[in-house]
């Protein structure tokens, strides 16, 4: 019997590795399912542990240097995760991102290399990015409340302004450095850019409506933030 299960428990993680790290889908994967395309295999265990609670959904865990043209559309949601400041990203991805008609949510840096189309897209403008190490009034505002930045997200955060070019919803604000609120969450249609790459309490409340999901994991909780309106 212990052989048995000593046996069971190595499958078991075997079956695990496969579904992190496999750079494909599975021929029987529907849409119902939410690819992960990150640059760090850091982040996946984190990522694991919040798409847990959509075990309905299939999850997929894809080096970004192993896309392929036309995966953004294999899934019902999407998310590309970029740590790597001013690394290199494919073209077919960022045509992929643009053109997509599933839930894509692109995470942190490297937004830039949209050219004008993130403009034209998203209805923003890079205008450079700045520095949160040691910022202790560095927050967040969402719905009405203040959250504290959370330590384990990207040192720098890209500084974006809205234009007018397309209509887009603000979904959450940022402040670093003494700035003016930046826009740190926004969406156009099924197109979402997040600022940062952080799995705090506000990734994890709009986690469902990035997924496309009626579920949700928790209330949200106001913090004290020095400064904060």
């Amino acid at each position: 019997m212990k052989k048995l299960c000593a046996f069971a428990s190595v499958f078991g993680v075997m079956f695990a590795l496969i579904i992190v790290a496999g750079p494909g889908f599975s021929k029987s994967s529907s849409t119902k399912c939410v690819a992960v395309y990150y640059d760090n295999s850091k982040v996946i265990e984190s990522f694991t542990k919040l798409l847990s609670n959509f075990s309905d959904f299939q999850q997929f865990f894809i080096p970004l240097g192993q896309y392929e043209a036309g995966s953004l559309e294999k899934c019902q949601a999407n998310f590309v995760i970029n740590t790597e400041f001013d690394n290199q990203v494919s073209r077919k991805l960022v045509e992929d991102y643009l053109s997509s008609r599933r839930n894509v949510v692109w995470m942190g840096y490297n937004i830039w290399h949209l050219g004008e189309q993130l403009n034209k897209k998203l209805g923003l403008r890079y205008m450079g990015s700045i520095s949160k190490v040691r910022d202790e009034n560095c927050a967040l505002l969402y719905r009405g409340h203040a959250v504290r930045c959370e330590e384990s997200s990207l040192s720098m955060q890209p500084d974006l302004v809205p234009t007018n070019e397309v209509r887009i919803q603000i979904m959450a604000e940022s402040r670093a450095r003494g700035r003016e609120l930046a826009p740190y969450i926004v969406r156009a249609g099924n197109l979402f850019y997040m600022a940062d790459v952080s799995f705090g309490e506000v990734f994890r409340d709009l986690l469902t409506e990035f997924i496309g999901s009626p579920m949700r994991i928790k209330p949200l909780k106001s913090q004290q933030v020095a400064g904060s309106r």
